[in-house]
């Protein structure tokens, strides 16, 4: 989920105007109205001094303050405006043309973002976001119980309730909490969500999430994004997870080009940094992955998925002892970090310890299916890896298993085959 601005939310008209997401948005549906950066700049500032004539020279200063350009400039901007709007220059509804001065925004404009009714619980959502955005069991449970404050503080605060959404399908995505739990307070939360606003789209894509939670329908998950990107083009999570759900499936391409652009509308969410990574580790360029992964915990050494995936990269260069470094190093805030250092051991020759370790964890009735069928895989005992990978996608933990390297030898075999169609991946 992404974090907004307070107070940069407009209504005028049939439209609303958020600033924080550079969109103007349809009040009827919630759809997008594509315009052209000069375009946008130019509705925000008219909008911002609604009511005011303002001269072609402030607006050339505020939408092209370091460029060089004609004057002709901004009647391009108010055609472009003027077309977006359906506005008649003949009978303006928004914007007039003020006689040998500039232009005048005329519509009323109603500042309605609903983030400002509690600055304390906006406060507490950006610590949430904060904290989501770099995921361990740690900083879950910190997001958590910010996000939490946030809405107790308002009810009405829907991206708050969206986030508490994410963060349980994060929570069982890494097996820190029951499939049960946290499906029903994911699904509790996102209904909330969605009742506030049925166009936000971050509730559209927590019932992504839970489609492949539950439903375990990649390809109905990959529809449902597209609607939420369709709601907001500048929804950062519709087009982080649009990036996650392509890695699944194999599409790297795909997968690059959504988490790109999700970092380039949010630049500050750590996580899409690790992700990128993940989509490089996932299609063998391993060399690219570790310079991502460095660079990435440069920004945060305690960023624990990160480290992970930097030791699994160095792996498969057969860097084998700096991988069981930086596997060791890793904090030990999420599941699976012992399964993480018995691969290691298994790669790298070391089957007694690898061995040693998978005895313990068969022993504990907790144990994470997916976290058995890494090692097996590793030791190079296929038809325990397949036995266990079922129980994973039983279990509804089982990682980007259709892509990842350790499972390589087996996408081949009818029983891998079948997992996948299962997961219409």
């Amino acid at each position: 989920m992404e974090m907004r601005r307070p107070g940069q939310i407009y209504a005028f008209g049939d439209f609303r105007l958020d600033a924080a997401r550079r969109a103007l948005l349809s009040r009827a549906d919630g759809r997008a109205v594509p315009l052209s950066p000069p375009a946008f700049d130019t509705l925000l500032y008219l909008v911002e001094h609604a009511g005011e004539a303002i001269e072609r020279t402030a607006l050339l200063a505020a939408v092209w303050p370091h460029v060089i350009v004609v004057e002709n400039s901004v009647s391009q901007s108010i055609s472009a405006l003027r077309q977006a709007l359906g506005d008649d220059a003949a009978a303006p509804r928004y914007v007039t043309t003020v006689t040998g001065r500039g232009y005048r925004f005329v519509a009323e404009v109603i500042n309605e973002d609903a983030l400002l009714r509690d600055p304390e619980a906006y406060q507490l959502y950006v610590l949430g976001w904060s904290a989501m955005s770099r995921p361990g069991g740690k900083n879950l449970e910190a997001a958590l119980d910010y996000f939490q404050q946030a809405v107790v503080r308002d009810p009405e605060f829907a991206l708050a309730h969206a986030c508490i959404a994410d963060c349980y399908t994060m929570f069982c995505v890494h097996n820190l909490r029951s499939v049960e739990e946290a499906v029903f307070k994911a699904r509790l939360a996102a209904d909330r969500a969605m009742q506030i606003d049925p166009n936000l789209p971050e509730a559209h894509v927590v019932r992504a999430n839970l489609q492949v939670i539950v439903e375990q329908d990649h390809a109905a998950s990959f529809r449902t994004l597209l609607h939420a990107v369709a709601l907001d083009p500048f929804c950062f999570s519709a087009h982080r997870y649009l990036g996650l759900n392509r890695l699944s499936c194999g599409a790297f391409d795909e997968a690059l080009a959504a988490l790109r652009r999700a970092q380039a509308i949010q630049p500050l969410a750590l996580y899409i940094n690790g992700n990128i990574g993940m989509v490089l580790h996932f299609a063998g360029r391993y060399e690219e992955a570790v310079t991502q992964f460095e660079l990435t915990l440069r920004m945060d050494p305690e960023f624990e998925i990160p480290r992970v995936f930097l030791g699994f990269s160095l792996l498969q260069l057969g860097q084998f002892e700096r991988a069981i470094a930086e596997l060791d190093r890793a904090p030990k805030t999420l599941q699976g970090h012992r399964a993480y250092l018995a691969v290691a051991w298994a790669l790298s020759g070391r089957t007694e310890a690898a061995r040693a370790v998978l005895a313990t964890l068969l022993r504990n009735p907790a144990i994470r299916p997916f976290d058995a069928a890494q090692i097996y895989a590793a030791l190079g005992e296929d038809e325990e890896t397949l036995i266990w990978l079922e129980r994973a996608v039983e279990a509804r933990v089982y990682g980007f298993f259709a892509v990842d390297p350790i499972f390589r030898r087996l996408r081949g075999h009818p029983r891998f085959q079948v997992l996948t169609a299962r997961l219409r991946l």
